[in-house]
C-alpha cells in the first residue's frame, strides 16, 4: 500500500498541530534518520578512508560499462553538477578515474574508472560489507532486513511525494 506524504502545511496549521499533539516524548524519525546517517557516514569514511559521497560516485562508475557524462552522474546522484565535477577532479588527481572531453561539446566530459579506481572500489566495497556485518551483529539479521525494508519504503514514499513539487520552498 502506497501512501503519499503531504508537504503543504501552513505555519498556522503546524503551530496548531504542535500545540495539540506535541508531548515532547514522541519519536522523532527525521532527527534519528539524520543522526544515524551522519554517524554511519563518519564511521564509513574512517573505515574506508573515503567519504561516502565519493564512494557513491565510484560505485556508479563501477557498475557502468564504459563512460558516464558528468551531467548524467549528477542527475543520478541527485546533486549539483559542479559538486560532481569537483569530486571527479579529486578522483582524477588520485588516479582513480579518467576524464575525457567530449569532442563535439568541449564543455562536457565523460568519466570512467581507471584500473586503480576499480581496485580501490573493490577494496572499499568489501569494507562496506564488513561494516554491514558488524551492524547485523548488533541488530540481528531480522532487524537488519526490517530496517532496510522500512527505510526503502520511506525513501520511495518521500521520492514520490516530492517528485511533483519542483523547487524546494523555503
Amino acid at each position: 500500500m502506497s501512501r503519499s506524504i503531504t508537504w503543504d502545511v501552513t505555519s498556522a496549521e503546524a503551530a496548531d498541530f504542535e500545540a495539540r499533539h506535541h508531548r515532547g516524548d514522541e519519536p522523532h524519525l527525521l532527527r534519528e534518520l539524520v543522526r544515524a546517517y551522519q554517524t554511519l557516514m563518519a564511521v564509513f569514511a574512517r573505515r574506508t578512508g573515503m567519504p561516502a559521497a565519493r564512494f557513491g560516485l565510484l560505485r556508479l562508475l563501477a557498475v557502468t560499462e564504459g563512460e558516464r557524462g558528468v551531467m548524467d552522474l549528477a542527475r543520478e546522484l541527485g546533486v549539483n553538477p559542479a559538486a560532481v565535477t569537483r569530486q571527479v577532479q579529486e578522483l582524477e588527481r588520485a588516479g582513480l578515474v579518467r576524464r575525457r572531453a567530449d569532442r563535439q561539446d568541449l564543455r562536457r566530459s565523460h568519466v570512467s574508472l581507471s584500473p586503480k579506481g576499480r581496485r580501490v572500489f573493490a577494496e572499499i566495497h568489501v569494507r562496506t560489507h564488513e561494516l554491514e556485518r558488524s551492524l547485523a551483529a548488533v541488530l540481528g539479521e531480522e532487524e537488519m532486513r526490517g530496517a532496510a525494508r522500512v527505510l526503502g519504503r520511506l525513501r520511495v514514499a518521500v521520492e514520490g511525494s516530492v517528485a511533483g513539487l519542483g523547487e524546494d520552498r523555503r
